[in-house]
């Protein structure tokens, strides 16, 4: 069955810490080196005005462009969704979603193709992600194991694990059935924040399970953070959205989702603190380039 991949851009940058070897150009040749290893359907959702060296690089790789207006990060995101919940595809389709600072291996995407039909108790998909065993490497205190979380052990295709995630990120696959079904949990953590989700709180909404420890909620709501007084204050604001969520994941057996993952990571968030542990990514970034040298989808006459 073939594979969507929605690749959503944005024109411009931002602050986020990035190793010397990151570029949005060499993200996006990335996907194009894995959707040509698998039999997928590109598609571009463009945010805005894109720079003409990436735009060129769509236009060689073929797939169609969706251009957006200039949206908010968070509208470009629901528009995504919305696109693959339109009819357009079947509901057992499962449909992949890809911010544009993502790096991929090459055999990513058919690794993903060969686990959609062997795992058919999976209702969404990851190349990255947090679960018990290997957290996100990152400096925030690790997230509660949630009450009632059982480990899957893995489960082996084709010679890749694949385990059970507390999270990803907005980079992911869902199947199209239970991603409809689920769009306004999706919606809902996007509510507090101009310019990010709620991925870690979405996903395990979506699985049935509470995001926060109600010790923490209280805490929180009587300005008890252990933080700065700006940080308090945002902990008191935001404590009865935590109790929302917590809410919000009640859901019946039966619209309980299954969240898996390739273990090790077959793609990266390109961001210090957060690259996925145990491969030279800048060796994959560099033999991307190459890669893209060899078929001629850099465009040399245009400014960088």
């Amino acid at each position: 069955m073939t594979l969507p991949v929605l690749f959503r851009s944005h024109g411009g940058e931002n602050q986020k810490g990035r190793p010397d070897w990151f570029s949005k150009l060499v993200c996006l040749l990335s996907a194009v080196r894995a959707a040509e290893a698998a039999d997928t359907e590109l598609v571009f959702v463009n945010n805005g005005p894109i720079p003409e060296p990436r735009l060129e690089v769509m236009r060689r790789a073929g797939g169609e462009i969706v251009d957006l207006p200039n949206l908010g990060i968070r509208q470009s995101y629901l528009a995504a969704l919305e696109l693959a919940t339109s009819g357009r595809w079947d509901d057992d389709q499962v449909v992949w979603f890809s911010e544009d600072d993502y790096l991929y291996q090459p055999d990513s995407f058919r690794r993903l193709q060969d686990a959609v039909p062997a795992l058919p108790d999976a209702q969404y998909f990851g190349l990255y992600g947090s679960n018990p065993e290997n957290p996100h490497p990152r400096p925030e205190p690790l997230p509660h194991r949630p009450r009632g979380w059982q480990d899957l052990g893995p489960r082996e295709v084709d010679g890749h694990s694949w385990v059970r995630l507390y999270s990803t990120t907005a980079t992911f696959g869902g199947r199209v059935g239970p991603l409809r079904e689920d769009l306004p949990i999706f919606r809902f953590a996007t509510v507090p924040h101009k310019n990010m989700f709620r991925d870690h709180d979405t996903c395990l909404m979506y699985q049935g399970f509470e995001t926060y420890s109600y010790g923490r909620i209280a805490r929180d709501a009587l300005g008890l953070h252990p933080g700065t007084p700006k940080e308090r204050l945002r902990e008191v604001v935001m404590s009865p959205f935590y109790l929302a969520t917590n809410l919000r994941s009640h859901r019946r057996a039966s619209r309980r989702r299954l969240l898996v993952s390739a273990e090790p990571s077959l793609a990266t968030h390109v961001e210090l603190g957060y690259i996925a542990p145990g491969t030279d990514w800048a060796a994959t970034a560099a033999e991307t380039m190459a890669w893209a040298e060899d078929r001629d989808l850099l465009a040399h006459d245009l400014p960088a």
